[in-house]
């Protein structure tokens, strides 16, 4: 017990938050209000989810069987999904799956694009409600990001086609589940994160330790998340973009 005592500290309730002595505590998630702030709730854990369906699909292709609502990688990896949308290279355009009428996509597969459509009109947000809309590079991503957030999903797909990509959501025992004990992946799946999809460094950084269960020290320019002893500490810059990450005992 002394063990604990001395890495977590004595804690006092101030307010909905737990504090320890150590300085860390508890945070919560705030209400987001805007696209960028959902990306940035969300964009952490559900890219490490890719990471971990990445090793599951390998380099299988991949086929789409919309009767089943099931998509399959290879011979025996078949998974449920939910349509969201598509992608157009064409012309660098988003479609909702609920907007396009003409593919004839069943209801039951709509479900979750549908819900966040209504999450969009609450909060008066035009990426969620127009169904069809231009977008900058990475837009699929963030999407599949926000929905596999949302709604929990095991994991998202974004499938080339060729002429664009269906970004689908999945759900299966099949896929492993974020193991909360390994750290430090969240080092190297933060910095591949930032590497490739433009979002908020600093903010994305705080929900994704959340996500992981540490408790936080947020200063201006470093955050420091605590969890079984370990601390992970992210430096940024004056604009919020990540100058150094690291992880001790």
């Amino acid at each position: 017990m002394s063990i604990f005592k001395n890495l977590f500290g004595s804690k006092n309730k101030i307010g909905d938050e737990q504090i320890d002595s150590n300085g860390f505590e508890t945070v919560s998630k705030h209400n987001w209000e805007s696209f960028e702030e959902l990306l940035e709730q969300n964009a952490g854990l559900s890219f490490e989810k890719q990471m971990i369906f990445g090793e599951v699909i390998g380099s299988s292709s991949w086929q789409f069987d919309m009767n089943s609502g099931s998509i399959s990688f290879g011979d025996k990896l078949v998974f449920p999904v939910q349509v969201i949308g598509s992608l157009s290279f064409n012309d660098s355009s988003w479609m909702w799956g609920w907007a396009n009428s003409q593919s004839g996509i069943p209801e039951n597969l709509l479900q979750q694009a549908n819900r966040l459509r209504a999450l969009g009109e609450e909060k008066q947000i035009k990426e969620l409600t127009e169904g069809h809309i231009s977008v900058d590079e990475g837009f699929e991503h963030k999407i599949g990001m926000i929905c596999c957030g949302v709604f929990k999903s095991g994991s998202y797909y974004c499938a080339n086609y060729g002429q664009g990509t269906l970004v689908v959501t999945i759900d299966s025992d099949i896929i492993p589940s974020v193991d909360n004990d390994k750290h430090k992946k969240i080092l190297t799946n933060f910095s591949q994160l930032i590497s490739n999809i433009d979002v908020n460094h600093k903010s994305a950084f705080i929900n994704y330790l959340i996500d992981r269960g540490f408790q936080l020290k947020i200063e201006e320019n470093k955050i420091e998340g605590l969890r079984n002893g370990l601390v992970i500490t992210g430096e940024f810059d004056e604009s919020g973009k990540l100058k150094n990450l690291n992880g001790k005992m």
